[in-house]
């Protein structure tokens, strides 16, 4: 195992990720990465749960068929959300699940041949969990957007679709039309809002908690990968120094091991190349003095031969003199043999 592991592999995503979230494909090596892979887990669950929620609502509205097509049609979209968030766009995937949430409410309502009764005016409140949506996948700022948008669309569908009879006798409560108009839509409109600044002001301190959180963590692995650095370090300078000292003594066959760090790994290769080099130089040093020391000892015996005195050539050694004393004994072996005496007759 390489002593640079920053940590462990991640844990195995659960199941309902890796069919519906790009987090467990995508590199996670920036905050940005990190963040868009939040976002996609966040939008898988979402869309799980609101799966979830819609099929509880297509058992009890059975016999709506307006409550029906809506939720069909909200199945669909999830389908296609969900589709888009596998294959890692994120953003678009946040924005369609945003559509789908609020086409559902809107379909719903315009749907229904009644008009706008009031049965259908707490749907409005229903339009502020697509704020909570909004802030959610998507960036922060867009709850604002999406609650200003909801506001207008609440303000329009009221003033323009038809009301139920059940609607304009509930006038007869107010002062006047135009307070009862302020006292329906002040509710939705106020809830929308509050929702966004909430909203807003939660996502953002989770945003700031997990920076943290992931700078907390970058900063161990900067620490961890520093100390195994430190260590490798510690240990090539060991094994450095170790070979060395068995140079120092003598010993150069030793070699530097592989290093754990580029640098000192190009340190070793230069020093065993130099001691490669010593070698060659320090055995013919070791070869040409051991061949001086045999040409010294050649040198007084010939000169003691030459004086007529006995001389007693160095025995072969193993250098490259040997055979020039092999010569030499071969010549001083006839020279001591007894000269054969002359023929008969010769003068």
């Amino acid at each position: 195992m390489s002593p640079f592991t920053a940590s462990p592999p991640p844990p195995r995503a659960p199941w309902w990720l890796r069919l519906a979230s790009s987090s467990p494909y995508r590199p996670l090596q920036t905050l940005a990465d990190r963040e868009l892979a939040r976002r996609s887990d966040l939008i898988a669950w979402l869309t799980l749960g609101l799966l979830v929620a819609t099929l509880l609502l297509a058992l009890i509205a059975l016999d709506d068929r307006e409550a029906l097509l809506s939720l069909v049609g909200l199945a669909l979209g999830l389908g296609l959300t969900l589709v888009l968030n596998r294959l890692g766009h994120v953003t678009l995937a946040g924005s369609l699940l945003l559509g789908v949430v609020a086409g559902a409410i809107w379909g719903y309502m315009l749907a229904s041949p009644l008009g706008l009764t009031m049965g259908q005016l707490p749907n409005y409140d229903l339009l502020a969990v697509t704020v909570v949506v909004a802030a959610s996948v998507l960036p922060r700022i867009s709850a604002f957007l999406v609650a200003a948008v909801n506001s207008a669309l609440i303000v329009a569908d009221y003033l323009l679709r038809p009301h139920h009879a059940n609607v304009v006798a509930d006038a007869a409560l107010y002062s006047s039309v135009t307070q009862q108009t302020i006292s329906l839509l002040v509710r939705p409109i106020a809830l929308n809002l509050v929702l966004a600044v909430v909203a807003y002001l939660w996502v953002r301190g989770a945003d700031l908690a997990i920076r943290r959180a992931d700078r907390a963590e970058e900063f161990a692995v900067l620490e961890y990968r520093e100390v195994q650095r430190t260590r490798a370090l510690e240990d090539g300078m060991r094994s450095v120094r170790q070979t060395i000292a068995r140079w120092a003594h003598g010993d150069l066959q030793g070699r530097i091991p592989p290093m754990p760090l580029p640098l000192l790994q190009e340190m070793g290769d230069d020093l065993n190349g130099f001691i490669v080099a010593f070698s060659y130089l320090s055995n013919a040093d070791y070869h040409l003095r051991r061949l001086q020391g045999e040409v010294s000892k050649l040198t007084v015996a010939l000169d003691q031969w030459a004086q007529g005195r006995a001389a007693v050539l160095p025995t072969p050694s193993g250098t490259a003199l040997d055979r020039v004393l092999e010569l030499l004994a071969q010549l001083r072996r006839r020279a001591s043999r007894p000269s054969a005496p002359p023929p008969p007759g010769a003068s």
